[in-house]
């Protein structure tokens, strides 16, 4: 699920802050994780020294201050507002117009983007409500400021020669172009209307997916194939058996493990039920707003309006490219859906179809027997606390930064963690972020990078210093005396890249504007920076940095290991990018009709045309599918579409050195330091030197 900043909530030009990996929450409760490397390395965090004991972000409050601070927000920041537009038209200039108003929001954003943060993250659950209230409240308010006729006009009246002053108008106008500013003003009030009633409905849909807690209860018999770990960390009923949430971590054990399939198709019922009626009926509701609002601002659909000003142009163009994957993916998903049945058979002669509630199962046990690789065995030489300090080495090498713990800093939980940002040639401080890595109860499910102040150019060259949060739900340590500490997956480590890559994107930004600046590019690129750096996870000499068996931190992961690991790593991709292909098509389908369109009708249509089974009976996935009331919606698509532009860029870097300093040089001062300053396809082919292509991807894909 995509989070965004405040700014983004009010602009609707959009600034991706991305998930990507699957939310895993510990129901016994949150477990500090000690981020000191087993393996000795510390050279990311060595040179340069702590520079401020300064809070860049508050990160604690008492009952009422989330809520009272987000209404003072509010008000000042409409106050200021008032006084730009009622500046005379002869006295109105860029400074007091333009960047007066840019100015304005930023701070707006800047105090209220923490505030919403805590609606993810805080341990009070009243906090926590109040930031998501505080949401609301910001996404509410930001409709009201972008359709205000007196603002636009003062903005629309300004002329520049200034380039980056020019760049700025034109998205400036484009967001409260957006939002209806050229229609009468009997349509304009519509729009609002319209815009206020689809806000919040997008707000109560993620609350309703955080305050999830749905089990499963199953006794040891029904797990039978359950991994003795997982087993362990569940909590029991008196009569002994075991309480299994819906989370994805709990989730996916349970699909991959266990033998039982009457467990797993039950599992996934209810996995696939969260938030069931009363989501589905939010879903229903926006779909049906959006099309108002489209219509009421010129465009066929939804999905046309969404795709204005992204590299993919119009939503046609992104449908032609996903029909394209599906002739190519289509051969590839029989392929990997016959591999499946037929080991089933092989399990089950008398088998003859295969469920939806098989293909983890059956995939993952395929796995182990033919390419000799367990999960398990794995993980035991990624412990968090290695593989964090060795994604730190392996970013400070390639970016040229340095990154030093602030260790008496204030923080929202046990195990968060806040470090500086340093430039590795000076020591200049240049921004913050955080960590927080365990599962906890009320804690955001999935994982995501949330910017939370962003860079911008302040008075006397001072440049406003960008801070983010890492939020993820990695494995959590064993909670038994002695047991085994925060053991990641080979799929946590690459989320763990991709996610700090975005970080990355996110403080070693460069661009003078906050509305431009860090990740907030084209939607449907922001992904491909960090897509690029999952392919870092696949490589012999990075994993070396990365890995160390827990019990012998000096043992890296085996070259043995990591050739069957490369062995495998296509199996079964036909399915899976045929999933994202369901997902994306899915979601560009809901937002290209006109009249009633039944949200779950339309998902189960497409699945058996697409996946080619039935959909799961009695399933309700619409009602989980974040992405698509979380900023995602028209934009799934994204995904696959910036991968091409990820593999293209993937393409330059020498594979015997990834982290060749002259080549994160250019990426860091190209891609990350521009922001939004430039278009995104200008500012792809700067890095590639020519137009892009799609080799690198389909290749990839064995297409």
């Amino acid at each position: 699920m995509k989070k965004k900043s405040t700014y983004l909530l009010l602009s609707s030009v959009l600034v991706a802050v991305l998930v990507n990996g699957c939310s895993k929450d510990l129901s016994s409760g949150p477990l500090p994780l000690d981020l000191k490397p087993t393996n000795g390395g510390t050279s990311a965090l060595a040179a340069c020294q702590l520079q401020s004991s300064k809070e860049p972000i508050r990160s604690q409050y008492q009952l009422g201050e989330v809520a009272a601070l987000c209404d003072k927000a509010i008000l000042q920041t409409d106050q200021r507002l008032v006084a730009i537009a009622a500046i005379p038209v002869e006295q109105q200039k860029i400074d007091n117009t333009l960047l007066a108003f840019e100015e304005v929001m930023a701070d707006f954003s800047d105090a209220t983007t923490p505030l919403i943060f805590m609606g993810s993250v805080s341990t009070d659950s009243k906090v926590s409500a109040e930031g998501s209230d505080c949401e609301q409240k910001v996404g509410q308010f930001g409709v009201d400021v972008f359709t205000r006729r007196p603002l636009y006009a003062s903005l629309a009246r300004q002329k520049t020669s200034d380039p980056a002053q020019a760049r700025l108008l034109s998205q400036t106008l484009l967001g409260f172009e957006q939002n209806g500013l050229k229609l009468s003003d009997e349509s304009l009030a519509q729009v609002k209307i319209l815009k206020s009633q689809l806000s919040a409905k997008e707000s109560q849909f993620s609350t309703n997916l955080n305050n999830e807690v749905s089990t499963v209860t199953l006794t040891a018999e029904q797990l039978a194939g359950a991994q003795p770990d997982f087993l362990s960390r569940l909590k029991k009923t008196v009569d002994g058996k075991f309480i299994v949430t819906t989370k994805s971590t709990d989730y996916s054990d349970v699909m991959e493990n266990v033998s039982v399939a009457e467990t797993r198709k039950q599992m996934q019922f209810a996995y696939l039920n969260r938030a069931a009626d009363a989501n589905t009926k939010l879903l229903q509701e926006a779909v049906f707003l959006r099309q108002q609002i489209a219509k009421l601002l010129g465009f066929s659909s939804w999905a046309d309006y969404r795709t204005q000003g992204r590299m993919v142009k119009d939503s046609e163009t992104a449908n032609k490219f996903l029909l394209n994957l599906k002739d190519k993916l289509a051969i590839r998903n029989q392929q990997d859906q016959k591999q499946l049945l037929d080991f089933k058979k092989q399990l089950d002669p008398s088998a003859q179809t295969l469920n939806s509630w098989d293909t983890s199962y059956l995939s993952y046990q395929l796995q182990k027997r033919d390419f000799n690789l367990d999960n398990e065995k794995i993980r035991e030489y990624f412990p968090a606390a290695t593989v964090v300090a060795g994604i730190f080495e392996v970013y400070s090498k390639l970016l040229s930064v340095q990154f030093v713990e602030v260790t008496q800093a204030k923080v929202w939980a046990d195990g968060v963690k806040l470090y500086e940002i340093h430039n590795s040639s000076d020591c200049r401080l240049i921004g913050y972020f955080y960590t927080d890595l365990i599962p906890r109860p009320g804690k955001y499910g999935h994982a995501a990078a949330f910017p939370l102040i962003a860079g911008r150019s302040l008075d006397k060259g001072i440049y406003s210093l960008p801070v983010s949060s890492i939020v993820a739900n990695f494995t959590p340590p064993s909670t038994e005396v002695g047991g085994k500490p925060s053991l990641l997956t080979h799929d946590e480590v690459e989320t763990f890249f991709h996610e700090f890559g975005h970080i990355m994107h996110q403080t070693l930004t460069k661009a003078p504007y906050a509305s431009l600046s860090g990740s907030s590019v084209a939607q449907d690129f922001v992904e491909a920076p960090s897509q690029m750096l999952e392919n870092w996870v696949w490589n012999a000499k990075i994993l070396s940095q990365v890995s160390g068996h827990y019990l012998h931190p000096e043992q890296k992961l085996p070259a043995d290991l990591l050739e069957k690991m490369l062995t495998a790593r296509n199996f079964q991709q036909g399915s899976r990018y045929t999933k994202q292909l369901l997902f994306s098509l899915y979601d560009l389908n809901i937002h290209s009709t006109n009249g009633s369109s039944d949200v779950q009708k339309t998902y189960d249509e497409l699945y058996q045309q697409i996946i080619g089974q039935e959909s799961p009976a009695g399933n309700h996935f619409p009602a989980s599918f974040g992405h698509i009331m979380g900023g995602y919606d028209a934009g799934y698509y994204g995904y696959l579409w910036s991968e091409v532009y990820a593999q293209d860029m993937f393409a330059q870097f020498p594979v015997n050195d990834l982290t060749d300093s002259a080549m994160g040089a250019k990426y860091r001062h190209v891609i990350l330091e521009q922001g939004s300053m430039k278009e995104a396809i200008d500012i792809l082919k700067d890095f590639l030197g020519r137009e892009p292509k799609t080799d690198a991807f389909f290749k990839k894909l064995g297409l």
